[in-house]
């Protein structure tokens, strides 16, 4: 076997087992994410429950409820605690899709990981590694030491290309959802500005409270397209290489604080225009990591073109071209 074909097996089986490695990280993520989200579900079922009774205690006939009734709180009272259960049911709805979403994920990494034999494929990469040793050897032993080191070098930054263009196309899925998220958002707005502003009615509240509906839709796939672009740039971060370097602890922050704004009374007015300010605020935030990650992917390709250089001086020395060319 040539040096060559030696060259492209060998990395072949070494990429297999560095996704390999990451999909269990990535499985190990999944996981965690999965059983706080069960946690979540029980935590809001529990608020949800609780807030139900609240509403239920409020509208059963008592003199307290009447004197209420009479002076014109009892209305307003019921709307408060009708706001409550809405936002807890909200909550306890995204965290039961969002729990479906990430068991799909989970699923989908399961598939990848066991298609790959991996025992088999590091038998066969030990087998290649020892060949190539001989071959170096035997054929260019003064330059084995810093040929073995380009190569491995080589070898990761390909992955960490890999990884970067993921992480970006994660970013970019995330941008859409969020634009959906804001469009959808707006539409509801101008419905709540029609019925606050100028006495829209029922028609004009069913509608707002339609879209809104819609727009919860749209902000969950704006949430999982965000946990996914985060789980991205979490294996760019792992890679531990010299040419990357991105803290993504305090960008994927946003997302407590990010829906508990949205999702609380969301229906008034203002409270929309706040999470539609809010999107914006993490629009920017996915762009500047998007920025960050461009330029580490030039400084990327930069490091690899001069490994290429220097691997292919080894390659062309007079003494060495004809070996390495077969």
């Amino acid at each position: 076997m040539e040096w060559q074909q030696l060259q492209q097996q060998a990395e072949n089986y070494r990429l297999q087992l560095l996704n390999v490695d990451k999909w269990k990280k990535q499985q190990t993520t999944l996981e965690r994410l999965i059983q706080n989200t069960k946690r979540e579900i029980k935590h809001y079922e529990t608020e949800l429950i609780a807030a139900k009774k609240e509403l239920q205690k409020l509208e059963k006939t008592s003199i307290l409820n009447l004197f209420r009734e009479w002076s014109g709180k009892k209305d307003e009272l019921i709307e408060q605690r009708l706001d409550v259960v809405a936002v807890s049911e909200l909550k306890f709805i995204e965290a039961q899709l969002t729990h479906e979403d990430l068991q799909d994920d989970l699923v989908d990494l399961m598939h990848k990981i066991n298609a790959v034999n991996e025992d088999y494929v590091a038998q066969e990469l030990q087998k290649l590694e020892r060949k190539r040793e001989y071959w170096l050897m035997q054929h260019a032993s003064h330059v084995a030491k810093e040929l073995t080191k380009l190569i491995e070098s080589e070898l990761l930054l390909k992955q960490l290309l890999i990884e970067i263009h993921e992480a970006n196309d994660a970013g970019k899925n995330a941008l859409r959802a969020l634009a959906d998220a804001a469009n959808s958002l707006k539409t509801a707005s101008s419905y709540s500005t029609w019925d606050t502003f100028f006495g829209g009615g029922f028609i004009a509240t069913a509608l707002k409270h339609d879209k809104l509906d819609e727009s919860n839709s749209a902000i969950h796939k704006a949430q999982i397209s965000l946990q996914r672009f985060h789980n991205e740039l979490l294996d760019v971060q792992q890679m531990k290489h010299d040419t990357l370097n991105i803290d993504t602890d305090g960008f994927v922050k946003f997302a407590d604080y990010f829906f508990d704004d949205i999702f609380s009374a969301w229906s008034i007015h203002s409270k929309i225009s706040t999470s539609m300010n809010q999107i914006s605020r993490v629009q920017d935030d996915v762009n500047n990591t998007l920025q960050q990650l461009q330029i580490k992917l030039d400084t990327t390709l930069e490091k690899q073109q001069e490994i290429l250089t220097q691997k292919q001086a080894i390659y062309e020395s007079d003494e060495q071209a004809l070996f390495f060319q077969k």
